[in-house]
């Protein structure tokens, strides 16, 4: 069709158009996602997100569009509209990408028309969308109610209530410049059902919706399309003549070979065919089926019967008959068929003659898509960093959905699409949002796999120092009896890297996530002279770090300042001093014998610990961190945690913050912990109030109601309270 219209330009115009990518995709109504928006690069994307987040649902949405593996027209149903809505009826679904870099032309702006071009601009952008909505007579029929002067909510839902879903209309459309994840678009364009107001269908407000494709040309046709879904058996394509990769790869490599070596190898197959032909096991087969049908039917009617091999010799034939064969490069030496190699194996090398066929065959296909989901399910953690680190497309982009921490580890942050579980609806984010390219390569040198698992946690802390990053974790998990990770709450550790490079992903216009930021002050453990010319060795060395933090907490309040997602919090000392001095002096104590072995050191080491004088007991545990190291000391005193050990008030705040999310099904497991806790210890001095309350059959906002009644002081009704 395509090499119709463009007469000898053809060539020229496929080696051009190739580079059209998807820019955008916009999702309104559609199962999870409410009115959503994703953002495209050229080259590899990736869609982060935990389970149930979407990720499957934005495939089939962009699949609805592209792939011609999919029916043509698409039905939908009542459980397709997003459950935010409550009443889906009168709303519609809507699905439209956006393609860029379409060339400019006068050729491509033809094919740009038939494959969703701008009608206006730079003519580089086009459009495709979906529209799920109700036919024309029942949108005339609101438009009309609308006008009316008698009109209201309670009248508008008697027209949905008759409203089914077999009054709904498929209708797909290009080159319309309406974006339908914006409120304002949808009520303007849709209808504003608290208004009761509804545009008239009369007005065909194609510069927003499109038009309808010609009537020869479909989208699905033009692009191609391949979806590699998480538990594919990619061992049947291999198989398959029509979806293998390797057979395009060979076709017309045929044209290619010297015509003395096709006859040669074409010569052979056919001596080959007479040699087996002419065998005598194969001669007797043939006599006995022929000797079988003429005592069946009789000489005169029954046909004469002959059994000839027939290898193919038709170099084409001969080409498409080759099959892949493989062997394990620990196994040096041995090669077997493709069905011998583990699932995982199969993928890998599925995928990679895919992006190989993609690349390297020429086709009247104007783009490219191979739509990946979660590749880790059958590819191990080192292969999934090495493939999608080194791989490179030109002619093809790649979208990769995953939950795994080493694929988002080498992504690139611009190439990142962010999904997070709401209430009822997906929430996207770009991270890489406004932000210029510097600020962007530092995070995406910074994220490693370890730290990257922050762009699928709920909620975020950010330390700077290996002891804080051992011990809050075990400290929340001892006293409160549920994890950071349980509650979705990622505690990453920056180290000497600065704050800003990682915090400032979490913003209003990229990751809308609360994010805290702990650090510490380091104000002087001893007292300082007025003059500092006075200082011995020791107090310049605190003075030096309490100046440092001070202009620390200075420029971090600068940096947070109007960023509802962002908030430092600050230890008056240092994590080991303040912990220290929050009462918890016998988790280091019980921690000296692992430090000492002299029991003159220990008891010396005690008696100083237990002051109640910073200078005293805030030098000691320094000592003791300086001797051995922060992040050891801090594992030592992991082992000693007890359920009253208390959480330093600036954590509990921090980690609320980060906690913003936390469901009653959470407070109420935390609740029911530290009741048994409470009422099995006779020196706590809540015991008496535990040993008389019981949260059998309760409510879980009840737990939490009475927990907090009962236990005012308690860490955990002071930590529910920053929340």
């Amino acid at each position: 069709m395509f090499k119709k219209l463009m007469g000898n330009h053809w060539l020229f115009y496929c080696f051009k158009i190739i580079i059209m990518h998807i820019s955008s995709l916009s999702i309104r109504n559609f199962r999870n996602f409410y009115k959503s928006k994703f953002i495209f690069k050229k080259g590899i994307n990736t869609i982060l997100g935990e389970n149930g987040s979407g990720k499957t649902n934005l495939f089939f949405a962009l699949r609805v569009l592209i792939d011609d593996k999919l029916p043509r027209y698409i039905r939908f149903n009542e459980s397709d509209f997003n459950r935010g809505l409550g009443k889906w009826a009168g709303h519609w679904i809507i699905l439209s990408v956006t393609f860029d870099e379409l060339d400019a032309s006068e050729e491509a702006q033809v094919l740009a028309v038939q494959s969703s071009g701008d009608m206006e601009g730079s003519k580089k952008t086009g459009s495709y969308s979906v529209y799920f909505r109700p036919k024309y007579q029942f949108r005339k029929e609101l438009y009309d109610y609308s006008q009316t002067a008698g009109k209201s909510v309670a009248g508008l839902q008697l027209f949905f209530d008759k409203l089914t879903i077999d009054d709904y209309e498929t209708s797909y459309l290009c080159r319309g410049s309406g974006d339908f994840s914006d409120d304002t678009t949808y009520k303007k364009y849709v209808g504003d059902f608290d208004a009761v107001e509804f545009p008239n269908p009369d007005d065909k407000e194609e510069l927003i919706f499109g038009t309808f494709l010609p009537r020869e040309i479909s989208v699905h046709n033009e692009v191609s399309c391949t979806f590699i879904k998480a538990l594919r058996d990619v061992e049947s394509d291999l198989r398959s003549y029509s979806t293998n990769p390797l057979i395009n790869l060979l076709r017309g490599k045929e044209k290619t070979i010297e015509v003395s070596k096709q006859t040669d190898i074409i010569d052979s197959v056919n001596k080959l065919n007479d040699q087996i032909s002419s065998l005598k096991e194969v001669k007797d087969v043939k006599d006995g089926i022929d000797k079988s049908i003429k005592e069946a039917v009789g000489t005169t009617y029954g046909p004469n019967i002959d059994v000839k091999s027939e290898l193919p010799n038709d170099m084409e034939k001969l080409l498409q008959s080759l099959k892949l064969w493989v062997g394990d490069p620990d196994e040096e030496g041995y090669m077997g068929k493709i069905w011998e190699l583990s699932l995982g194996g199969a993928n890998m090398i599925y995928l990679s003659l895919k992006l190989l066929e993609y690349e390297k065959i020429r086709t009247d296909r104007i783009a490219n898509f191979l739509l990946i989901e979660e590749p880790e399910a059958h590819i191990h953690t080192h292969i999934q960093k090495t493939l999608f680190d080194n791989v490179q497309t030109n002619k093809t982009q790649v979208i990769i959905s995953t939950h795994s921490t080493h694929i988002s580890s080498v992504s690139r942050i611009s190439s990142v699409n962010i999904l997070s579980r709401g209430n009822m609806q997906t929430l996207v984010y770009q991270p890489s949002n406004n932000l210029d390219d510097d600020y962007i390569t530092r995070a995406e040198r910074y994220l490693d796999a370890i730290r990257s698992n922050l762009l699928f946690a709920k909620g975020v802390v950010l330390v700077e120092g290996d002891a804080e990053q051992i011990l809050i974790p075990q400290m929340f998990k001892k006293v409160f009896g549920i994890s950071l990770d349980e509650i979705g709450i990622s505690l990453v550790n920056i180290g000497s890297t600065g704050f800003k490079n990682v915090a400032r992903l979490f913003h209003k216009d990229r990751i809308q996530k609360n994010c805290a930021i702990l650090t510490d002050l380091d104000a002087s453990i001893v007292n300082l002279p007025a003059n500092e010319v006075d200082d011995s060795a020791y107090e310049k060395h605190c003075r030096a770090s309490q100046i440092s933090g001070a202009e620390r907490k200075k420029e971090l309040d600068k940096f947070c300042d109007k960023n509802d997602f962002l908030i430092p919090f600050y230890s008056k000392y240092t994590f080991e001093v303040d912990f220290l001095l929050n009462g918890n002096s016998h988790e280091y104590v019980q921690s000296l014998p692992e430090i000492f072995k002299q029991q003159a050191a220990i008891d010396s080491s005690k008696k100083k610990l237990e002051e109640k004088s910073v200078s005293i007991a805030g030098v000691e545990v320094l000592r003791l961190a300086d001797k051995k190291g922060k992040g050891w000391l801090a594992l030592v005193v992991a082992d000693n945690l007890v359920y009253n050990t208390y959480i330093p008030e600036y954590i509990l705040k921090a980690v609320a913050f980060a906690s913003s999310h936390l469901n009653n099904a959470s407070k109420a497991k935390t609740a029911k912990y530290r009741l048994r806790k409470i009422s099995r210890s006779k020196n706590d001095s809540y015991y008496d109030v535990a040993t008389k309350i019981s949260f059998k059959d309760k409510e879980d906002q009840q737990v939490i109601d009475d927990y907090i009644a009962n236990f005012p002081n308690d860490q955990f009704t002071k930590f529910l309270s920053f929340i």
